[in-house]
């Protein structure tokens, strides 16, 4: 079991993430044949929304033939794998995949969560508290396998940080995420101050396209730190610049460079140091928190052309429809 359960929140609740500790194990894939399991089971719901990377590059990646451990940002790729112990018959659970990205000189290794799936037949069992927690097991060991900090990782930042659609009111998926990444320990960045975008992982030169990245939130757990109300100024870049470092394998650097103009731009004209952010609500009677999420308030902060085709409401009346989609009580 990859999972300490010290990782695991106390918003994420303690009783149900016990029952999920005895119930079920969580491991690394370390095979082709685990992976092939793993990657299938993530292919069969994202694959159709175009959400998943083609099996050949993330194989790749497993493979360590992506990985460059002479980079300043040395990336690698992990999946977990969730599985039933109670009956013994070893059944897949669920699946986490992750990149670990770690900078030994500044000391900092960032998690880019990427997807998270419990199979229908384990939902509500506290298992997706395990598979939110389980990277920062991950980055511990990146960090010993480097020689830092020791076997706790102690002197070495670790931050978890996942891409977030943009909140929708008509689609309750955008909110219900971030709830519940938010009493995991994540909070927001506010895009007015780190604007980011994933960029386009069509295959351009065969579709004959202009690539158009895709404006997303960046959702971030200082590990340690979750109850601050601020990241560094530093902390903050490291998320565009570990992801980065993850997406130059596909994507050229004429692509990745307007996201990273785009998003630095702004953060070099905020003033300070501490950077505060956006603390996600607990649940409906805080639900006006997400105001600056919002796509209204997100996507006028980026090139009309990465803004999608869906027309920009009032943010005052995004706001009220919001609310008015999930009344208190």
């Amino acid at each position: 079991m990859i999972v300490d359960p010290r990782d695991v929140c106390p918003g994420e609740g303690p009783e149900k993430v016990a029952r999920a500790l005895a119930r079920f194990s969580v491991d690394e894939a370390r095979d082709d044949a685990s992976f092939d399991e793993g990657y299938r089971a993530l292919d069969a719901v994202f694959g159709p929304k175009g959400e998943l990377e083609r099996r050949e590059v993330l194989s790749a990646w497993f493979a360590g033939q992506k990985t460059d451990p002479a980079a300043p940002i040395v990336a690698t790729y992990h999946m977990l794998l969730a599985r039933g112990v109670d009956g013994g018959d070893g059944r897949l659970a669920g699946v986490r995949d992750c990149y670990v990205t770690l900078d030994r000189a500044a000391r900092r290794c960032v998690v880019l969560l990427s997807h998270a799936l419990v199979l229908p037949a384990f939902r509500r069992t506290g298992l997706a508290a395990l598979l939110r927690a389980a990277p920062v097991a991950l980055a511990r060991r990146a960090i010993a396998a480097a020689g830092l900090g020791g076997a706790g990782g102690d002197g070495v930042e670790v931050m978890l940080a996942a891409e977030m659609e943009a909140v929708d009111p008509d689609d309750r998926d955008t909110v219900v995420r971030l709830i519940a990444y938010g009493r995991a320990g994540f909070a927001i960045i506010p895009p007015a101050v780190l604007p980011y975008a994933q960029p386009d992982f069509r295959d351009i030169a065969a579709l004959g396209v202009t690539p158009v990245p895709l404006p997303l939130l960046a959702v971030v757990r200082q590990v340690g730190e979750e109850e601050r109300d601020d990241i560094p100024r530093a902390r903050a870049e490291s998320f565009l610049r570990h992801y980065q470092t993850a997406h130059a394998a596909e994507v050229s650097p004429g692509e990745l460079a307007p996201i990273r103009e785009n998003a630095l731009a702004r953060l070099a004209a905020f003033p300070g140091e501490r950077v505060p952010l956006i603390r996600i609500p607990r649940g409906p009677a805080e639900i006006a928190g997400l105001a600056p999420a919002l796509r209204s308030a997100v996507m006028p902060l980026f090139p009309p052309a990465w803004r999608g085709k869906a027309p920009l409401d009032d943010p005052a009346r995004e706001l009220e429809r919001l609310s008015a989609a999930w009344p208190p009580g």
